[in-house]
């Protein structure tokens, strides 16, 4: 099997990167979230925007971006939660210890059984859509003491 090129994320290293895991039904959703995330400073990695369609090592990205980022915001909504890639992607960043908030729009906490995975939100931070600009106003504090 040859080796595939790799590819090039646009973006600079030293900005705050936060990874958007998300369905595919939340893409409006989840541009909005990257559109607030870049007003503040910070850096959205958003699969849609930063992927090329049909790249051949999509998996790899993903988990090289995942790697590379300080924080990832989850996207819950009744599309998504069933998504094994938001699940994922989930995991991936706590394997990391980084943080990650679970952000649901349509749907609550209850609404998650245990066999959905629900068990590896109990120890992040689970907010309504409408408590994210709070989340913004930390971020940004964050965002600027990196920058110091």
């Amino acid at each position: 099997m040859r080796d595939l090129p790799r590819l090039k994320v646009t973006h600079r290293m030293s900005q705050y990167k936060v990874f958007i895991s998300h369905g595919s039904e939340d893409l409006w959703l989840a541009r909005q979230v990257a559109k607030e995330i870049q007003a503040v400073g910070g850096f959205a990695f958003l699969d849609e925007s930063n992927i090329p369609k049909g790249s051949p090592n999509f998996k790899n990205v993903i988990r090289e971006e995942i790697s590379s980022s300080k924080e990832l915001i989850a996207l819950f909504t009744p599309w998504s939660a069933t998504r094994s890639w938001v699940w994922i992607e989930i995991g991936a960043a706590w394997s990391r210890d980084i943080p990650i908030l679970a952000v649901f729009h349509g749907l609550q906490l209850t609404d998650l059984d245990q066999s959905q995975g629900k068990a590896i939100l109990d120890d992040i931070n689970v907010i309504r859509l409408n408590e994210f600009d709070r989340y913004l106003g930390e971020l940004s504090v964050r965002i600027k003491r990196l920058h110091k």
